[in-house]
């Protein structure tokens, strides 16, 4: 009898015991649930200006790549994701002279020049941008070709009236966009990646395109002469003879080849 009220009495602990760790642990993930502990990389990503207060890096024996602007720096139309920046990264680094890291793609899918320079004020792309000394841009397309849309249909395609009001403005927002660069990275290589006609193989729109384009990368060609740290990669050839073969399935943005070829451009212009 008294075997039995010993296992009972020691049933009974250990089972008070496990309620109440039971009830310890219950509460401690509520209180984890409502009062969650912030991570370093939450609680930095919310403390006052974190980024502009650091110190950007002086690592010269090294390529830190950043891609800014439209939807073709971003890469949209490469079924792989790598676009031009990403592949371009990969062949300086293939090149093996210096240690290569690619630190973001600030492509912004539509992104026209004016909406850049607001991108531009904001702190987070401003310490990204400090922290590169190889700075790729693309922009302008959607300025000039309202991101294909205005060029899909003869009825949309722009008349000479219409590029001589559109691309001096864009152009001219563009030099605001490259000084804006210049003052934030006094030192990094910038190199633009000049425009081409995606739709050369269209009759209805191919004369007036390649016109437009062709004005718009020579005044460009031309800004950038006035910095020798800053380079044009044309790419207008590229898909002159054979639109389709390097144009993705939207008929506006590259494929992978095209992509590609744009990059091997790019590193032969820093070579």
């Amino acid at each position: 009898m008294n075997s039995w009220k010993w296992i009972w009495r020691t049933t009974a602990i250990f089972s008070v015991i496990a309620a109440l760790l039971l009830m310890i642990g219950f509460g401690y993930g509520i209180r984890k649930l409502m009062f969650p502990t912030p991570s370093l990389v939450s609680a930095e990503s919310v403390s006052p200006a974190p980024l502009t207060e650091r110190a950007p890096s002086t690592e010269e024996d090294r390529d830190r790549i950043v891609a800014i602007g439209d939807s073709l720096a971003k890469g949209t139309g490469d079924l792989t994701g790598q676009g031009f920046a990403r592949r371009s990264a990969a062949l300086l680094e293939q090149d093996g002279n210096r240690d290569v890291q690619f630190l973001n793609n600030l492509g912004i899918n539509g992104m026209t020049t004016t909406e850049l320079l607001e991108e531009l004020k904001q702190p987070g792309v401003r310490y990204v941008l400090k922290e590169a000394n190889l700075i790729l841009l693309s922009i302008g397309a959607n300025d000039l070709f309202q991101g294909g849309a205005a060029l899909q249909t003869s009825g949309g395609s722009p008349n000479t009236a219409t590029w001589n009001k559109v691309l001096p403005e864009a152009a001219n927002r563009l030099g605001q966009v490259l000084d804006e660069l210049r003052e934030i990275n006094p030192s990094a290589r910038i190199v633009y990646i000049g425009l081409y006609n995606p739709f050369g193989d269209i009759p209805s729109l191919r004369q007036e395109a390649n016109q437009g384009v062709t004005t718009w990368n020579t005044t460009i060609a031309a800004r950038l002469l006035t910095d020798d740290q800053m380079f044009f990669t044309p790419t207008f050839d590229l898909f002159q003879r054979d639109p389709v073969a390097y144009l993705s399935s939207d008929h506006f943005h590259p494929n992978s080849a095209g992509y590609e070829r744009i990059a091997e451009r790019i590193v032969q212009a820093l070579r």
